[in-house]
């Protein structure tokens, strides 16, 4: 493959070779040796040399003494052995995805594959021709090279070091208008009935159609692109046709090759640009992962602390009603066990969803919401607490405004910060005969208010700034987690829980939940 490769390009060079000397208009035999030898090893440099000789023998004939052409040829293997060996030593991908990738193939081609060739072929030529001097011929064999070397070895780089893209069937579709496209403007270009005047700023369109591809397609299409357009542009100058083939050898070499590198300079930088920017996006969108789960790990730890808080409330109903079951039943009172064992069976369920949840959390998982109508949403809350509300003689009122809509919720979660607020409202009247709770719905446009009241001795001024923040409490065995949680939990249904204090005395806990929209008219 290596050789028939380097034999086409070798032939196309010299059949577009514009003067009498042997001095190709361009010289893409070096790119492909370069990056065979640095794809797939060392063990193909006695085949670029092979190729090398071929191309010599086949092309120069007598032009060149034998001397000379071993001289070239040997020229070429150095050059290209050098080249390979830096570009893996430095660290070079063919992914062409960094700025330091599109530097490193063109300054080591120019300075090892493409600079050693020139030299050996300025050599031999001069030796050869004493007319030519050997400045002026390494200059232009050193261009000629260098042009090959800048438009072959980005696409066989791409094409069989990289790994293929998955692009969709629009993407495919994209790039192939784009290389239809690209050949049609510089084929019209270089077709020679265009006069010059008017060639000669439309060769200039290949640039946007060069940036397009690099902007938004893979990479392999970009130096595709940069290829063909090189391609024809070189070929339609070396048949005599298009916008530079009156300028002479030196100037139209000069020229030409000035805009095809700056083509193909745009197309590799513009790529290597955005390769850079995504690999950015990329490591980003990690360390954000990252630190997502870090948070997530971070607040089950909070959690396993307020996984305690929240069991313990339906651990001690199920305690309470385990022994009140039991006394019933050592007093034969079998009409009143029924209701003691629904509510211990509720409690069981209760603390089960409970840690559901948490390990839902855990997961990722978003929490199960239920479309419910307020009524049935406060009920079990309530048929928990009655007996604790009876046991200390506290009066619990409840007023719902009537026809509310409905709420889409996550119940469970919405019962614990009821139950979170009620029983802050039932420990802030501890040893109050006359101790009243008022649990209360109302709509507030096009939302749902809850507000939790109770004629305690209110929360200290001091401490309502940083109520609701994690650990923040005052009770002697409390964890600071109760409220903390009761406003993540809101916030997250797209409410907000306030508290203040009342004029005449105690705490007012209210928080919102946005109605349901097909039911929030009046």
């Amino acid at each position: 493959m290596l050789v028939a490769l380097y034999y086409a390009v070798g032939l196309w060079g010299f059949v577009f070779t514009p003067d009498a000397h042997g001095i190709p208009l361009v010289w893409p035999a070096t790119g492909v040796g370069l990056a065979f030898v640095y794809l797939y090893g060392y063990r193909l440099i006695p085949a670029v040399g092979f190729a090398s000789a071929l191309v010599a023998w086949q092309f120069t004939g007598d032009m060149v003494p034998l001397l000379e052409t071993l001289g070239t040829v040997t020229a070429t293997m150095a050059g290209v052995a050098l080249g390979a060996y830096a570009l893996h030593r430095l660290g070079f991908s063919p992914r062409l995805e960094r700025l330091r990738d599109v530097g490193l193939l063109l300054s080591v081609g120019a300075l090892t594959g493409s600079g050693l060739a020139a030299t050996a072929g300025a050599w031999g030529i001069a030796v050869g021709m004493d007319e030519l001097s050997f400045t002026d011929t390494w200059w232009l064999c050193w261009m000629a090279d260098l042009m090959g070397l800048a438009l072959v070895a980005p696409v066989l780089m791409t094409w069989l070091g990289a790994p293929l893209a998955r692009p969709t069937d629009r993407a495919y579709l994209k790039g192939f208008l784009l290389i239809a496209s690209l050949i049609s403007v510089t084929a019209v270009v270089y077709s020679g009935f265009l006069p010059a005047g008017v060639a000669m700023p439309l060769s200039y369109a290949a640039f946007p159609l060069v940036m397009l591809a690099a902007l938004r397609c893979p990479v392999q299409v970009t130096t595709t692109l940069m290829l063909a357009g090189g391609g024809i542009a070189l070929s339609g100058t070396g048949w005599g046709l298009g916008p530079f083939a009156e300028l002479g050898l030196d100037t139209s070499l000069l020229s030409l090759n000035a805009q095809l590198a700056l083509l193909v300079l745009t197309g590799l930088v513009l790529t290597a640009l955005r390769g850079e920017r995504e690999a950015a996006e990329t490591r980003a969108r990690r360390h954000l992962d990252q630190l997502a789960r870090a948070g997530r790990l971070s607040t089950l730890g909070e959690l396993s602390a307020g996984l305690a808080h929240e069991l313990n409330q339906p651990l001690c109903a199920l305690a309470s009603y385990a022994q009140a079951s039991k006394r019933l039943l050592e007093r034969g009172r079998m009409d009143e066990l029924g209701e003691a064992l629904s509510q211990l069976d509720a409690g069981a369920h209760r603390a089960a969803e409970t840690v559901r949840q948490m390990r839902a959390f855990a997961a990722g998982q978003a929490p199960e919401r239920r479309t419910i109508r307020p009524d049935a949403l406060v009920r079990p809350v309530l048929d928990l607490l009655r007996p604790e509300f009876r046991s200390r003689h506290l009066r619990l009122e409840l007023k719902v405004e009537p026809h509310l809509p409905a709420v889409t919720v996550a119940p469970v979660q919405i019962e614990q910060v009821l139950v979170n607020l009620l029983r802050n409202a039932i420990e802030a009247l501890e040893g109050r005969r006359d101790g009243r709770v008022e649990l209360g719905l109302q709509r507030e446009a096009d939302h749902l208010q809850l507000h939790i009241r109770d004629n305690g001795p209110g929360i200290p001024p001091y401490r309502l700034a940083g109520l609701f923040d994690p650990f923040s409490t005052w009770k002697e065995n409390g964890l600071g987690l109760g409220l903390s949680i009761s406003r993540s939990l809101v916030e997250a249904h797209g409410g907000c829980l306030t508290v203040s204090n009342m004029p005449e005395g105690g705490a007012e806990f209210r928080f919102t939940l946005p109605l349901e929209h097909s039911d929030a008219r009046p």
